[in-house]
């Protein structure tokens, strides 16, 4: 009986020797039953090859789909350490002391780990393995290294940077993503500011999460963004590609927090980011 679905040959089942009903080993001849059976037996096994390729093919697809947002989420983030590179190589340019040169180069080498490191959040998840590595973070370092490149990135755009540090003990999450996660909430808010304004990070913690708020003192979201402001390719600039804030989410929901915004007509937005504190929950908080 052959497997045949939408007109393609899936292979074939073969019965031979039928035995006797009798229970001795003569081979009796198939019925119109047995044969009718096997055709139904036929047709189940091809519907269930058929559905299994299916399901596969809707796995392959949703996966490329998936890798080809992550490889846009890459491309739109790499601006930053690319930025932050070209300004170091021009202020080399223009240095003679070799200490200073050398930090600079530090500095650039930095970026470009950076930049590495994108490159193997891509590989690990076409391989389909974690990209989030939570690890002993210090907040208060981390906020300084946070500024060091905040005020490089946004050097010439009129915005000031002012750090609020209500936080400054141990947190558990994966550094080199929220340092992603602040880089694109400060591109989005000085976009929202071209004429310059002010840029606020604060941290606090509160029952066992660390809260992160990213403040600016733009127009507000537009009306027609509300409901819709996390989702790929949803942007209020007709420059914008919409990816930001979708990969803000993204690494949020990565590390099982939560993201809000609260936003007024012309007095600005807050996102407010809340993520697990990890085992330093069980630790007495430092501030």
């Amino acid at each position: 009986a052959p497997l045949v679905a939408a007109e393609e040959t899936l292979g074939a089942i073969e019965i031979i020797n039928r035995q006797a009903d009798d229970g001795s080993d003569d081979v009796a001849g198939f019925t119109d039953d047995d044969r009718m059976l096997l055709t139904l037996i036929a047709g189940q096994a091809s519907r269930a090859i058929q559905l299994a390729r299916a399901k596969e093919e809707r796995e392959k697809e949703g996966r490329l789909a998936a890798l080809g947002q992550m490889l846009a989420g890459v491309l739109h983030d790499i601006r930053t350490p690319m930025t932050i590179i070209s300004g170091y190589a021009q202020l080399m340019a223009q240095m003679d002391d070799p200490e200073e040169r050398h930090r600079y180069t530090e500095e650039i080498l930095a970026q470009f780990d950076v930049m590495s490191g994108m490159a193997k959040e891509v590989l690990a998840f076409a391989r389909g393995d974690s990209t989030i590595l939570p690890r002993r973070v210090y907040v208060e370092r981390f906020l300084d290294q946070l500024a060091q490149q905040l005020e490089h990135s946004l050097e010439g755009c009129g915005v000031e940077l002012e750090i609020e540090a209500g936080y400054r003990g141990v947190a558990y999450f994966d550094e080199r993503k929220v340092l992603r996660l602040a880089q694109n909430l400060a591109r989005n808010a000085a976009d929202a500011m071209p004429e310059g304004g002010r840029f606020r990070i604060a941290t606090r913690a509160a029952e066992g999460k660390l809260v992160l708020e990213f403040s600016d003192e733009g127009p507000g979201i537009p009306a027609a963004l509300e409901g819709r402001l996390f989702n790929m390719f949803s942007s209020g600039r007709k420059e914008g590609s919409g990816l930001g804030l979708a990969i803000v989410k993204k690494i949020v929901e990565e590390h099982h927090g939560s993201i809000r915004y609260d936003t007024e007509r012309g007095r600005g937005t807050t996102f407010i980011v809340e993520l697990p504190l990890g085992r330093a929950s069980t630790e007495p908080p430092s501030v």
